[in-house]
């Protein structure tokens, strides 16, 4: 879908209301058009669910050619909502002359956030030889996530892409877009939505990116993370490997080993399912978002995962703990159940290097930790050696002292960190910095 620049003459008043998905013809207020005037798209957008839109929210109105496969946009317009809610009116302006009397053309809604869509309208038929069209309250969908089961590399770039039917979501850094299907001579080109200087323009296994108006190198493949994954689960006691695209399951005391191919997972609500992977038996295998906790060794795993075999539901956790303690700063609230001075400073970050360093409360330090199947340590040390209040500096050996004798850790179910003692109490408190 190419973003048509040319959306001069285009006006857009966007206010706050509740509606319905599809209208049928007849409830759409039709008035015989002055073809010199410009056709004037009012309603207003909605959804029942009761979740709050973000205060970065933006509101997209297109008109649609539906001749072009995917529907190209006639005009486009963008609004900020700045924190209001909806329901939100709209009235769309579209001159006369973008328009041909026998064309097809609908009208679409969207909610934006963040360069994805949060919520978006189907496809409404529009009149073209109409003064103006209402089409009353239109109830929004929740836009359906794509796996994204692709990567690029774009000169040195590294990027992420799935595809479904039409659609594109694209991952660039720490940054996601959500794109829609565009007119191409070649190949297939999918454009940002709300931004037509973002594009990916797929060439068999090749592709070339544009990001905000700058064109990278040739985008080429790349292999797929070849990392194993592994699970398991106590009594009966069952373990599961995935690896390059095949999975591994082993139940019944080595008597039940089967080895298959990986087909793509099916999202679910918190996570994704391999499901029907034998003919001969039943193999469903369900990997959950969510903590877990090994009912042998007391290790936190990120995944909570579920088996089917055979008519019996097997229970278990994967992934590796220590994806738990990576992936940012950590903010330290409580010492040993006595808090911490107000307004100091103590934090804590985990590398994939088995690395550890932060702020002790005064100085900086760093470390290393190491993490087996049923422990966690920590060895840190101070990098700098500046003086501060007394309070400060007890405080900053006594987080010192309390690090080095952690001996365990849990995540509680807000996502709190705990490091624990040998006694298994927690230590220290801490929670991702904001």
């Amino acid at each position: 879908m190419t973003l048509n620049p040319a959306t001069r003459g285009l006006a857009l008043s966007l206010s706050v209301s509740l509606g319905f998905m599809t209208l049928p013809l007849s409830t759409v207020a039709a008035q015989d058009a002055d073809l010199n005037s410009p056709l004037m798209i009012q309603g207003e957008l909605t959804y029942l669910a009761r979740v709050a839109l973000l205060p970065d929210t933006l509101a997209i109105l297109e008109l649609l050619d539906r001749s072009v496969p995917g529907g190209q946009p006639v005009a486009t317009e963008q609004l900020a909502l700045d924190g209001r809610q909806v329901p939100i009116p709209f009235a769309l302006e579209v001159a006369r002359d973008r328009l041909e009397e026998t064309g097809s053309y609908a009208f679409r809604g969207t909610f934006l956030v963040n360069g994805l869509i949060d919520w978006v309208t189907e496809p409404l038929t529009i009149d073209p030889t109409s003064a103006q069209v209402d089409l009353g309250t239109i109830l929004m969908l929740r836009e359906e996530p794509i796996v994204l089961n692709y990567d690029f590399l774009c000169g040195d770039q590294p990027i992420r892409a799935g595809f479904d039917a039409d659609r594109m979501r694209l991952e660039v850094g720490d940054e996601g877009f959500d794109l829609r299907a565009a007119v191409s001579a070649s190949g297939a080109r999918y454009v940002a939505v709300g931004d037509p200087n973002t594009s990916f323009w797929n060439k068999g296994e090749r592709g070339t990116l544009e990001l905000r108006g700058q064109t990278y190198p040739e985008c080429t493949p790349l292999e797929r993370d070849q990392s194993i994954l592994r699970a398991s689960g106590n009594e009966p006691f069952w373990n599961l490997k995935i690896e390059a695209a095949r999975v591994e399951f082993t139940a019944d005391l080595g008597e039940t080993w089967i080895e298959v191919a990986l087909p793509e997972p099916k999202l679910i609500e918190g996570g994704r399912r391999y499901a029907n992977l034998i003919e001969d038996g039943q193999l469903t295998i369900s990997l959950f978002d969510r903590p877990c906790v090994d009912t042998m060794s007391g290790m936190p795993h990120p995944l909570t995962v579920e088996v089917l075999f055979d008519g019996r539901a097997l229970a278990g956790c994967g992934g590796d703990p220590a994806d738990l303690l990576r992936g940012g700063e950590w903010v330290v609230e409580d010492l040993a159940g006595g808090g911490i001075i107000d307004r100091a400073r103590i934090t804590l970050e985990v590398g994939s290097d088995q690395s550890v360093s932060g702020r002790a409360s005064c100085n900086e330090y760093d470390g290393s930790f190491e993490l087996t199947g049923e422990s966690l340590t920590f060895a840190p040390r101070l990098m700098t050696n500046e003086e501060c209040a007394p309070a400060l500096m007890d405080q900053e050996r006594h987080f010192l002292d309390l690090l080095s004798g952690v001996r365990g850790f849990a995540v509680d179910p807000n996502g709190a960190l705990l490091l624990l003692n040998a006694n298994e109490t927690p230590s220290i408190l801490a929670r991702r910095a904001d």
